[in-house]
């Protein structure tokens, strides 16, 4: 019997016309079981099962049995095109033209099909590349130090002095309107920096002394609250929402200093530091923070650096990319988004783009997808590859970033399938730091090519 034979014809650098003929001989034999197959099935009045004749059959099923082989034809010879001529379909295939299935006649069809653009790179290497400068400041670190060595500080009665600009002091508190009492503490703790409560009262505490009593008008911040006591008590009642009684008001307040508190904050010193988990005293401790502060930068530096690249080696070597493979980035993007807002707690199912962000989206999607073509085509021609030392070292490093073991880690990836496409991702990232190692680095303003998509609305 003759076998199908297909011809496969560029269309352009990313779509293929496939034109399929099946013989004569293999559409008589397609027809035959078919028909054999209906007529052990079917019931006719005045037939037995198996015993129809083939004109009755016709009659009555002719058509759909035409039209099934016709199916089953397309459908063998799409499937043994794609691996006979090693096609990588990026979207669905498309009957462009179709004969009719006939028992004594050839059958004929014509398929397109956007594939996998293959795509040959005139330049990769030594590409100029923007990548941003990484400073940290003195004053960045010293930032961090305060916010640390605070978080160390201890409270300490005061007695010898007034009320200072960030003390904690406990206070007799009366608020009124006239003969209205708007809020009455016996006894309410306030720090007289950045406190949400009775905030606009500092001022009128500092300078205040132990015992002291003091009125005067006092008007509140517009968002001031009520102490923490009145706090308490609206919780206990299932009051929710702030006391917004003295909120933007001008009241006439009593207050009485009952306890004043100052807060140490220890100097930094090799003890400190060592107390604190830090390693080589005080110098140790500001070359950690330095280092805390500068890997992140240093991250996103480097991956701005990547994105420069790749948007490079696309305007050294422009080509076309079919709808479909964009299409596809482009429903990664917005999932990713998604879960983006998953994880702050939002509903995805209320996420909307408005069609500035989709167009945009869109842009983001082709980058992706050109990208993804050329670190395939590089890591071809200079043979780089991820071995299974690379992904149990990848394995590791999660593992350490999470506290989980290697096996843990391992095992997620094995569960959900993933193992390929956490290899697909080294290679790529290995791929650009191959290239990027051979561009050359100018300038010290970072291109727009990586910069995150507008909210969504």
């Amino acid at each position: 019997m003759e076998v199908m034979k297909v011809d496969v014809v560029p269309v352009s650098s990313f779509q293929r016309k496939l034109e399929f003929w099946f013989p004569a001989t293999r559409v008589k034999a397609e027809l035959d079981k078919a028909y054999k197959e209906v007529g052990g099935r079917a019931r006719i009045h005045g037939f037995r099962p198996g015993k129809i004749p083939r004109k009755v059959l016709e009659q009555r099923f002719g058509p759909q049995i035409h039209s099934d082989v016709a199916q089953t034809l397309i459908q063998v010879g799409w499937t043994e095109a794609v691996d006979q001529h090693k096609l990588e379909p990026v979207g669905q295939p498309k009957l462009q033209d179709r004969g009719d299935v006939e028992p004594n006649a050839d059958f004929r069809f014509v398929i397109t099909v956007d594939v996998k653009p293959s795509i040959e790179l005139q330049t990769w290497g030594g590409l100029e590349v923007v990548y941003p400068p990484v400073e940290v400041t003195e004053s960045e670190v010293d930032s961090y130090l305060k916010v640390r060595l605070e978080a160390q500080a201890k409270l300490t009665e005061v007695k010898d002095r007034p009320v200072k600009k960030g003390d904690m002091v406990i206070v007799e508190l009366t608020a009124k309107d006239g003969d209205t009492v708007i809020a009455n503490e016996p006894g309410t703790m306030i720090r007289t920096e950045s406190d949400r409560y009775y905030k606009g009262i500092e001022s009128f505490l500092e300078g205040m002394s132990l015992d002291e009593t003091k009125s005067g008008p006092v008007t509140f911040a517009d968002d001031a609250e009520a102490g923490r006591d009145a706090e308490a008590r609206r919780a206990a009642e299932g009051t929710e929402g702030p006391n917004l009684a003295i909120a933007g008001r001008t009241l006439d307040v009593t207050a009485k200093i009952v306890s004043i508190q100052a807060s140490e904050i220890p100097e930094l010193n090799d003890a400190i530091a060592t107390e604190l988990g830090y390693e080589g005293g005080a110098e140790g401790m500001r070359a950690a923070i330095r280092q805390q502060i500068e890997q992140p930068r240093q991250t996103n530096a480097r991956n701005q650096a990547r994105a420069n690249l790749l948007q490079a080696l696309i305007d050294a070597n422009p080509f076309e990319v079919p709808d479909a493979m964009i299409d596809q980035h482009l429903n990664m993007l917005v999932d990713e988004l998604k879960m983006q807002q998953a994880y702050r707690g939002r509903d995805p199912r209320r996420m909307t783009f408005s069609p500035e962000q989709m167009a945009d989206l869109r842009i983001r999607a082709a980058f992706a997808a050109k990208g993804g073509l050329i670190l395939d085509w590089v890591s071809k021609k200079e043979n780089i590859a991820v071995t299974e030392a690379d992904l149990e070292a990848k394995y590791q490093e999660l593992a350490d970033q999470r506290g989980q073991t290697v096996e843990a880690i391992r095992g997620y990836f094995v569960k959900d399938d993933a193992v390929e496409e956490l290899r697909a991702r080294l290679l790529e990232e290995r791929t650009l730091d191959f290239l990027l190692e051979r561009a050359k680095i100018v300038g010290d303003k970072p291109a727009a090519a990586a910069e995150s998509p507008a909210s969504p609305a």
